[in-house]
C-alpha cells in the first residue's frame, strides 16, 4: 500500500510550508485510513450518508467510494489550490465538494457518518464563535471546534471518526470536551496511531469514534477519573493506570503547592544583571545532574542575576519540559543561603506547612524517590502525549509513591 497519494504529496509539494503550518493542513497517511475504515466495516450497511468536514486530497471519501455503494457523500475544502484539485474528482457514489469554511458552514441535513482528519492549530479565543466557550479552557485548539460543530450535526446513531492529535485524551485544556462525549456519547473506538506518521510532522495521533446513541453506554474501559478531571485512553492502557494509581497520592493531597517561577527572563532584560550581589536567577539549563550550577550563556542578554527581591525558601524545582521529544524529569532542590528567583521554564514545589529545614529536606527527598520510582516512568510513557508537564498534571493527576501520613 503507497503510504500517501499522488495528489496527496503533489498538493504537499505546491502549498506554502507556512500556510500548511498556520492552518494545519496536513495529509492523512493510507495505513491510518484503513485502521479507520476497518474500525468502521461493521456499521456500514447503515451508513447512508457521509460528510468529510476537512476533506483535503479526498482520501477518505476515495475510500469509501472504492469500497461502498449507494451513499450520498459531502466534502468541504477551505483552501482554494486544494479544491481546485479535488473538484475534478470523478465518484461513483452520489458526491458534492463544497469550496467553504466548515466552521461557517450552514449544514442543511444530519448525517450518519462523519469523518476525517480535522485541522490542528491553536487559535485565539476572541476569534472562537461564543457557542463553543463551554467546551475549552484557554486557548482552543481548532480540531475541538470540529469535534463539537460535528457531534451536532450527527443523526441519531450516526458516527464520528475523526484523526485527533494524542495530545486530546489528557490535556486539560480539553476536559470540559472529554466530559461532555462522555456523558453523551458512547465511545466506539480509541486506537493509537502514533506509529504512523503524517507528511512533515510527527504529530502523534488517535484514531477516535463516537456514536450518538439515544441511550449512551458506559465508557468506563476508555476513561479514567483523576481529581476531577477525565482522561482517556486506549483499554488497555486504561487497566494499566488504573493499576499505577493503586497505593498513590498526589503532591496536592500531601499539601505540597505547585507553581511556575515567576521571572520570564526576555521580558525582564532591563533589570538582569551580571553583579553577584544581586538576587540569583535560575534557568532551567542551570539544573545538570540534580544539582544547581552557575551556566554561562552565550545569549549575552541573559544574565544569571536580576535586581528583583528574591527567596531564600527551601524548594523543590522540576523542569516543565518544552513540548518536543520524550518527557523526563529534570529536579534539583534549592537549598540556598542567598536570594533567589525562579525562570518560568520551571515548576517550583513548596510543602505547605511549617517543617524545619532538615524535615523540609527529606519530604523533598521522598518526592524525588517517587519520581524516580518506576511506575512514576510507565505512567509519564503512558500519560504524556505533549512531551511536556504542567502544574496543574504535577499536583494533581501525577501519582506520587510515598506515604500520605507526612
Amino acid at each position: 500500500m503507497e503510504k500517501y497519494s499522488d495528489l496527496s504529496k503533489k498538493l504537499t509539494k505546491n502549498i506554502d510550508t507556512n500556510e500548511k503550518k498556520k492552518n494545519g493542513i496536513y495529509f492523512t497517511p493510507a495505513t491510518i485510513i484503513k485502521k479507520n475504515i476497518d474500525a468502521l466495516n461493521p456499521y456500514f450497511s447503515k451508513i447512508k450518508t457521509v460528510l468529510e468536514p476537512s476533506c483535503g486530497s479526498c482520501e477518505f471519501l476515495n475510500y469509501i467510494d472504492d469500497n461502498t455503494s449507494s451513499i450520498e457523500m459531502t466534502g468541504i475544502e477551505n483552501n482554494q489550490i486544494i479544491y481546485e484539485e479535488i473538484k475534478k474528482i470523478s465518484f461513483k457514489n452520489p458526491t458534492q465538494i463544497i469550496h467553504t469554511d466548515f466552521l461557517e458552514w450552514t449544514p442543511t441535513q444530519k448525517y450518519d457518518l462523519i469523518i476525517g482528519n480535522p485541522p490542528y492549530f491553536v487559535m485565539k479565543k476572541d476569534d472562537v464563535s461564543a457557542e463553543y466557550y463551554d467546551y475549552f479552557d484557554g486557548r482552543p485548539n481548532i480540531f475541538t471546534l470540529f469535534i463539537v460543530k460535528s457531534l451536532h450535526m450527527l443523526n441519531p446513531n450516526g458516527i464520528l471518526s475523526f484523526i485527533l492529535p494524542k495530545s486530546f485524551t489528557n490535556c486539560l485544556y480539553y476536559d470540559k470536551l472529554r466530559k461532555y462525549i462522555a456523558d453523551k456519547y458512547s465511545i466506539l473506538e480509541l486506537i493509537d496511531c502514533s506509529d504512523d506518521s503524517f507528511i512533515e510532522t510527527k504529530q502523534e495521533t488517535i484514531l477516535f469514534m463516537v456514536q450518538n446513541r439515544t441511550n449512551p453506554v458506559r465508557n468506563a474501559k476508555y476513561m479514567i477519573h483523576i481529581s476531577d478531571y477525565t482522561i482517556l485512553n486506549t483499554p488497555e492502557n486504561i487497566v494499566k493506570m488504573r493499576e499505577l494509581y493503586k497505593d498513590s497520592t498526589t503532591l496536592n493531597k500531601l499539601n505540597f503547592s505547585v507553581s511556575v517561577g515567576n521571572v520570564v527572563w526576555n521580558q525582564c532584560k532591563a533589570i538582569l544583571t551580571n553583579d553577584t550581589t544581586k538576587t540569583r536567577l535560575i534557568y532551567s539549563s542551570d539544573i545538570v545532574d540534580s544539582k544547581l550550577v552557575l551556566k554561562e550563556y552565550t545569549n549575552k542578554e541573559k544574565k544569571n542575576y536580576i535586581d528583583k527581591k528574591g527567596s531564600t525558601d527551601v524548594i523543590l524545582v522540576i523542569n516543565r519540559g518544552y513540548g518536543v521529544g520524550d518527557y523526563q524529569f529534570h529536579y534539583c532542590i534549592i537549598d540556598v543561603d542567598y536570594p533567589y528567583l525562579v525562570e518560568n521554564h520551571l515548576i517550583c514545589v513548596k510543602y505547605g506547612a511549617q517543617k524545619t529545614k532538615p524535615e523540609l529536606l527529606q519530604l523533598y527527598d521522598k518526592v524525588i524517590q517517587s519520581l524516580n520510582h518506576e511506575k512514576t516512568n510507565e505512567f509519564i510513557n503512558l500519560y504524556f502525549g505533549n512531551n511536556a508537564i504542567n502544574t496543574t498534571e504535577l499536583n494533581y493527576i501525577l501519582p506520587i509513591y510515598i506515604s500520605s501520613a507526612l
